[in-house]
């Protein structure tokens, strides 16, 4: 069955395992290309540190979160005013999940010590802003969801793992990390797919409900 076809019909917890399954290879292979484009980048950049990098990749991720949240609520729900709302949050909260939380937890599982930088409240004007943006541009494609969904959840978990690939490596030194991307990998995996799908597709599936 099609996207389109199974866009308003089914539970919802057939909607959510329907829209992962559809959305899962756009997810996987945006973690890889993601990883490959900060690699490239650490043999650019030689001994500079990534970190001013990742005031560029998280706000973006938050965009494209909004984007992708907002416009799969439209595909599902109905009212602009909760579309704004349920974007805003599920983007806010799962993008330092996802860039943040995730990535400093996998630090500590490897045993390195790291500072906290959660940009919501060092830098809130930036994050809502870009989230704002998000939301607004979900709202305006809202009339083609079904294939806006696709492309910017794909621009969201390629953001998102530039965003946390850069979080992550920054302690471990610059370029050097990559020698262990046979251990990251699977860790920005989780820290990736998990906190996306549930911003894109569950979170936004759940707060629209049976519309049937």
């Amino acid at each position: 069955m099609s996207h389109a076809q199974h866009a308003h019909e089914g539970t919802v917890c057939q909607r959510m395992r329907a829209e992962v399954a559809e959305h899962l290879p756009f997810s996987a292979s945006a973690v890889a290309i993601g990883l490959a484009a900060v690699a490239v980048m650490s043999y650019l950049a030689g001994g500079d540190s990534p970190q001013p990098l990742f005031h560029l990749f998280h706000p973006v991720h938050t965009l494209f979160s909004a984007t992708a949240t907002t416009a799969m609520f439209r595909l599902y729900g109905k009212g602009v005013l909760k579309a704004a709302f349920v974007g805003l949050l599920g983007s806010i909260g799962v993008c330092g999940l996802s860039d943040i939380v995730m990535p400093h937890i996998s630090l500590l599982l490897l045993g390195v010590e790291s500072h906290w930088h959660l940009c919501v409240v060092e830098h809130p004007l930036m994050v809502l802003s870009f989230a704002g943006m998000g939301v607004a541009v979900g709202l305006a494609a809202s009339g083609s969801a079904a294939s806006s969904t696709f492309f910017s959840h794909s621009l969201h978990v390629l953001a998102s793992t530039m965003a946390s690939t850069v979080y992550l490596v920054a302690p471990l030194g610059w370029p050097e990390w990559t020698d262990g991307v046979g251990t990251l990998f699977p860790l920005l995996l989780i820290a990736v797919m998990i906190p996306c799908c549930l911003s894109d597709i569950v979170f936004p599936i759940l707060a629209a409900g049976r519309t049937d």
